[in-house]
């Protein structure tokens, strides 16, 4: 729907050209002035597409009119109807830039004809608008996802992404359990655009999680995050965790804001009622952990196991537990890593069958559980269930093997269109998934996520350019089984959509 405005200081005039444009049943929403100064205030509360003006006038006459109001609206499109078919008004409206000239009285055909074609040019205008505005959205997101990376080249960026990467206030990441952001992401970043953030770019820098560039500023960040949070969850139904980063003018760069951002993300696994985490300044001394030397206490858990002393292990894992249920000077990493070897110890003394006669689940299992849990809670509670049914029996049994980084690399050859979550590759090569990342990353050079996303967009650019497929069979074919998903990633890597791609760069 367009808008029209009719000027003309004869209301039987503006009331015929009504009834002749309603008549037309073209999608027109219309108002009216009595002179050039009326429509100038209505204009300036009600930008018109259309302006529909008489040339003589009191107050202000239609050419003045169509000078002030293409000052104040460039893309408006005006139409001149006037009895008037002097020479010297044809000449001052071409000068104006005005195309229509329609004497009186109006012919319906002719009025038709002319508000036909200019709707045609507004529809093409809007669509090149359109275009200019997703391609430029596509080439910001590429941007900021060199920018968080630290891979952005300023001398070779485009100077677009150049201009509004300093528009953005603010980062927030949020961490979405199960597949809810992959089902959900384009209707749930379209609604935080249109009802909390108009302007908001963001990305996924990891499955689950979404990361937002606000425009705007606040002056209450705890304010504005609760808002988000309880937005989320009234209008998505979902759980989430949310980190928000400072001012970004704060940071050196992006991917400073964005490594902050995950550090203060990493709290979740201490504190998993808390959803919001804040930066701060001056934050609060944090509660220091015992003084427990882990080696120490693991070499009594083993003499507490030899000579079957229940008391004497509890009492060592009581310390290890108060030791870890602190944040302070340790890393989600290395608490997984510390409790997976504590785990190796206590299971040759696990019984060979669960309370219900099944049998006791592997070694390999109970790691790869373990790493599955999200905070430090679910992991005391899994290493205090073995311990008591240790304590009950004291039966024996021994597992646990290791594998090497090259394996894992032919397993993601061979196997990188189904699950590779860092879980299930720690349980394929026998490590915990901790360790397997260390030792991933010392070999290649590259995180588990990151040499997974390069070989699966690889591969998609192979068969993009070497097959016939559709795009959503490859999207399919390469790990990704949800279109939107697959493009929006697509896009984040290459900067370009996979059709955009394949028509660019195809034979």
């Amino acid at each position: 729907m367009y808008r029209i405005l009719i000027t003309d200081d004869e209301k039987t005039e503006r009331d015929c050209i009504r009834f002749l444009i309603q008549q037309t049943q073209l999608p027109l929403e219309i108002q009216e002035a009595e002179d050039g100064l009326s429509a100038l205030h209505i204009l300036k509360d009600w930008p018109a597409d259309i302006l529909f003006t008489d040339v003589q006038m009191p107050v202000m006459d239609g050419l003045e009119l169509i000078h002030t109001a293409l000052s104040l609206l460039p893309n408006l499109k005006p139409v001149i109807f006037s009895g008037y078919a002097d020479f010297e008004y044809a000449r001052t409206a071409i000068k104006l830039g005005v195309e229509n000239y329609i004497l009186k009285p109006v012919v319906p055909d002719e009025l038709f004809k002319t508000l036909t074609s200019l709707i045609q040019q507004l529809d093409q205008e809007q669509n090149q608008k359109e275009r200019l505005s997703i391609r430029q959205s596509f080439l910001l997101q590429h941007g900021l996802q060199q920018a968080i990376s630290g891979t952005l080249d300023t001398f070779q960026a485009d100077p677009y992404i150049l201009e509004q990467i300093p528009a953005f206030q603010f980062m927030i990441l949020l961490d979405f359990p199960g597949s809810f952001l992959e089902n959900n992401y384009s209707s749930f970043y379209d609604t935080l655009r249109k009802d909390l953030f108009p302007g908001m770019e963001s990305l996924n820098p990891a499955p689950g999680q979404a990361l937002l560039f606000l425009r705007q500023s606040s002056d209450d960040l705890a304010l504005l995050t609760r808002k988000l949070y309880r937005f989320i969850q009234n209008h998505f139904k979902t759980a989430c965790y949310l980190a928000a980063s400072f001012p970004l003018q704060q940071y050196s760069s992006l991917k400073e804001a964005f490594s902050a951002l995950e550090q203060q993300m990493e709290q979740r696994f201490w504190v998993p009622d808390e959803p919001i985490f804040l930066p701060s300044h001056d934050p609060e001394p944090m509660p220091q952990p015992e003084q427990v030397d882990d080696n120490q206490q693991l070499g009594l858990i083993r003499q507490a196991l030899s000579s079957v002393n229940p008391d004497k292990l509890q009492q060592s894992l009581d310390l290890l537990f108060a030791k870890y249920r602190l944040p302070a000077n340790q890393s989600q990493i290395y608490v997984k890593f510390f409790f997976s070897s504590l785990l190796t110890t206590l299971y040759p003394y696990l019984p060979s069958q669960t309370p219900d006669g099944t049998p006791t689940p592997t070694l390999d299992e109970l790691i790869s559980s373990l790493y599955l849990q999200r905070n430090i809670e679910n992991i005391i509670a899994q290493i205090q269930s073995c311990c008591d049914r240790i304590k009950e029996t004291f039966a024996v049994t021994q597992t646990g093997v290791r594998k090497e980084v090259l394996m894992l690399e032919h397993y993601i050859a061979q196997n990188y269109g189904k699950d590779l979550s860092i879980e299930h590759l720690a349980s394929v090569v026998y490590l915990t998934p901790d360790y397997l990342s260390r030792l991933f990353k010392k070999a290649t050079g590259k995180s588990l996520s990151q040499y997974i996303r390069q070989f699966r967009m690889e591969k998609a650019r192979e068969l993009l350019l070497g097959s016939e497929k559709k795009v959503i069979q490859i999207g399919s074919e390469v790990g990704y089984p949800n279109y939107s998903y697959f493009c929006q990633s697509f896009r984040e890597y290459f900067g370009n959509s996979p059709e955009k791609y394949r028509q660019e760069n195809g034979q």
